[in-house]
């Protein structure tokens, strides 16, 4: 099924438009609109449920009137919010920008055609702006033309007092006005003012980007420090925290279309008023909802949880207090020159997301060791396979596959980049394949040099920061290391050199991808090898591996192996000798006959058992010296963690189940916490115990909706405390010891 994305907007109003009795049917309609035959034509997405209904979509659906049905109760009928809620969310920014938005068509005189820069008017030909009244926001300012002779409306002149449009978080960034000076006019603001203008180019529509760098659209960007929190900001923020709240109170299974409706409702006042973060960790929260209610192989429990506290986290920053203006986060960001680039290729791997989108990404790195990302990710029916890595890079002259970028090299000339390292690809960028090199050669070796304790403190500083503003490889390890064995969740590799053991588990369990399969071929047949790995780091001495190379691969693989493109076979590990035999077996010659063999006599019945005393204590045990693998030094044995995923454990049961999980197992686990000298989190735990299972009713004996507050907020707590401990629990783990 491929449906176009849908505005938050259009689908939140035509659930609220639905009659009662349509309502509680529409959890049961919509996994029935997953399977209904979709159907494109001219940008036209027709949907049938049935022989004689057609719900038609015209793309893009950003209004009501672009979803309509043909049976007689539409606009409020079951069809169309059905298909609606079945259907991805718009976002303000494709998955790995590699779709650029189209270009705005110019509809006042004067305007700029889409794809030229847009020329500031002169200063004498800005109207100025009508004051606003009382509680009022004001209009920006438009450009005016010069009034003709004829005209028999009084021109205003300059010295007219004029008052500026007050600034919002979705407007363009402007240089500070002089003081006293009239503000520089500005066109009328648009959903895409804060996207790159486009250029047509043959076939296919790249953004054109300003010969200076554009500075990320901030909430907190102001000539005079932060700027505070308005109240329709902090509004907004506790719509988002009251819809998050029931999302926790009734867990997946009651978090259906309705509760899914309410947020994304609360996203689009959200994004109306510049809260980017927030609303970008909603619709992830929407997004994997739907996900865990399908029943979909890629859902993570552990990433709904997280997405969870990033949302109730931002609206705490943002309604506590004076407000803090930065949790609002950063809008959309334009790719900037980033000058002339040599890269090499590091390594590739299919890429799945969860709107809906499929393809492969190449990471690859410069001389000085920091790492690019060439994406092509599209709107797909089905997950990739490893056959997506084989799909043509889109990006100037290049003409090579991800698989062969991946061990090639790129030369790119007046480069455009988006500031977490996603290169802007397309026909019209300068770029051109070069020779490559190999992990174990210079540049690249230099990034295993770098001891693991560095690298986790890298991705757990980038790991503190806003989902959009994290750095797309931030969360690769480096490592080098001897394969000791398998283990339940993938393979054990033994860091001799920073003396670790570290467990490498597969990006994805989905049997399309070779990943548990390769994994578990070495771990089998590859017992005792050295390898060079990359990975990306999940938590303490844990990774999940995507790519590797060692001395002993073929030729043919191109110097590395991706785990999740590349299928390995018993061929392309190295063959043992089998062990050679001790020496000639001679020939035993015939058994001799020695006649019947003689009874030896009735076999004497034993006395009784005496008892031999008291055992006396041998000593102490002396626990045996751990074996060395061959090769390589003897390694520290991994310290022990604090029991943390106790508590996470119980956090993660909320999500799922709602306040019901806190019925029991909560005072277990707190004892066992306390146990281990861990008072807080013990204290914490009671604590969100007790907002679960505390309920209070009014004057009138109904249940009080605040109980769902306080949840919420005993919830936030045990989440921030585990996400503290268990990062320093990580950086503590992955330090090591250098030999």
């Amino acid at each position: 099924m491929s449906l176009p994305p849908v505005d938050p907007l259009v689908t939140a109003e035509a659930v609220a438009a639905l009659p009662a009795r349509l309502r509680k049917r529409l959890d049961e309609v919509v996994p029935q609109a997953l399977g209904w035959p979709v159907s494109t034509e001219s940008g036209v997405v027709t949907v049938r449920p049935d022989d004689q209904t057609t719900v038609t979509l015209t793309v893009p659906v950003a209004a009501a009137a672009d979803a309509t049905c043909s049976c007689l109760l539409a606009p409020r009928c079951l069809h169309r919010a059905a298909v609606l809620s079945a259907a991805p969310i718009h976002t303000d920014a494709p998955p790995e920008a590699t779709a650029p938005p189209k270009p705005t068509t110019p509809t006042e005189p004067g305007q700029a055609k889409p794809g030229a820069p847009e020329k500031p008017a002169p200063a004498e030909t800005a109207a100025p702006a009508k004051p606003a009244a009382p509680g009022e926001s004001a209009a920006p300012a438009k450009p005016r033309t010069p009034p003709e002779p004829a005209t028999p409306a009084k021109p205003t002149t300059p010295r007219e007092p004029t008052v500026p449009s007050k600034p919002t978080a979705s407007a363009e960034p402007t240089a500070s006005p002089e003081p006293n000076a009239p503000p520089e006019p500005e066109p009328e603001p648009s959903p895409t003012s804060t996207k790159p203008c486009l250029t047509e180019t043959g076939d296919t529509a790249e953004p054109v980007i300003p010969s200076e760098p554009s500075t990320p659209v901030r909430a907190d960007d102001s000539t005079d420090g932060p700027r505070p929190v308005t109240e329709a900001q902090a509004a907004a923020a506790r719509e988002l925290w009251s819809a998050a709240a029931a999302v926790l109170a009734g867990g997946i299974p009651a978090a259906g279309a309705l509760v899914q409706a309410d947020l994304l409702r609360a996203v689009h006042q959200a994004r109306a008023l510049g809260l980017h973060a927030p609303a970008s960790a909603a619709v992830r929260v929407v997004e994997r909802l739907r996900s865990g209610r399908r029943d979909d192989p890629s859902f993570g429990l552990t990433d709904l949880t997280d997405d969870l506290l990033d949302l109730l986290t931002a609206c705490h920053r943002l309604t506590h207090g004076a407000g803090d203006s930065a949790a609002a986060g950063t809008a959309r960001r334009d790719y900037e020159p980033v000058g002339d680039l040599r890269l090499y290729g590091l390594f590739c791997e299919p890429v799945r997301t969860l709107t809906g989108h499929a393809g492969a990404a190449t990471y690859l790195a410069d001389r000085t060791g920091r790492l690019w990302v060439v994406s092509d990710v599209k709107p797909a029916d089905k997950p990739p396979t490893a056959a997506a890595v084989r799909t043509s890079v889109d990006l100037g002259e290049v003409r090579l596959s991800h698989h062969a970028l991946a061990r090639a090299g790129l030369l790119a000339s007046n480069a455009h980049a988006s500031p977490t390292g996603r290169l802007s690809h397309g026909r019209a960028r300068q770029a051109v394949s070069a020779a490559g090199a190999g992990w174990f050669e210079a540049p690249l070796t230099a990034l295993w040099e770098v001891s693991p304790g560095a690298q986790a403190d890298r991705w757990l500083e980038a790991a503190a920061l806003p989902a959009q503003d994290r750095p797309a490889p931030h969360d690769l390890a480096f490592l080098d290391g001897v394969i000791l064995g398998a283990t339940r969740h993938g393979l054990l590799l033994a860091d001799d050199r920073h003396r670790l053991t570290v467990t490498v588990s597969a990006v994805h369990e989905d049997p399309s991808l070779p990943y548990v399969s390769n994994l578990r071929l070495l771990a089998t047949h590859a017992t005792g090898q050295r390898i060079r790995l990359i990975g990306r780091f999940t938590g303490p001495r844990r990774v999940d591996g995507v790519a590797f190379a060692a001395h002993w691969l073929p030729t043919a693989h191109g110097g590395h192996v991706d785990l999740g493109a590349t299928v390995l076979t018993r061929a392309d590990l190295p063959h043992r000798d089998p062990p050679a035999p001790a020496g000639p077996i001679a020939p035993a010659g015939p058994i001799a006959a020695e006649g019947p063999i003689a009874p030896t006599g009735p076999v004497a019945p034993a006395g009784p058992l005496t008892p031999a005393g008291p055992l006396t204590p041998a000593g102490p045990v002396i626990p045996a010296e751990p074996v060395a693998l061959a090769g390589s030094t003897a390694l520290d044995h991994q310290p022990a963690a604090p029991p943390l995923h106790l508590l996470r454990h119980q956090v993660e049961r909320v999500v799922a189940a709602g306040r019901a999980a806190l019925l029991t197992g909560v005072g277990t686990d707190a004892r066992r916490l306390s146990a281990a000298h861990l008072d807080i989190a013990s204290a914490v735990l009671r604590e969100l115990g007790h907002a679960g299972v505390r309920r209070t009713r009014d004057v009138f004996g109904r249940l009080d909706p605040h109980d769902a507050h306080r949840l919420a907020r005993a919830w936030l707590t045990a989440a921030v405390f585990e996400r503290a401990a268990a990062r320093a629990a990580a950086r503590r783990a992955w330090a090591g010891s250098e030999v």
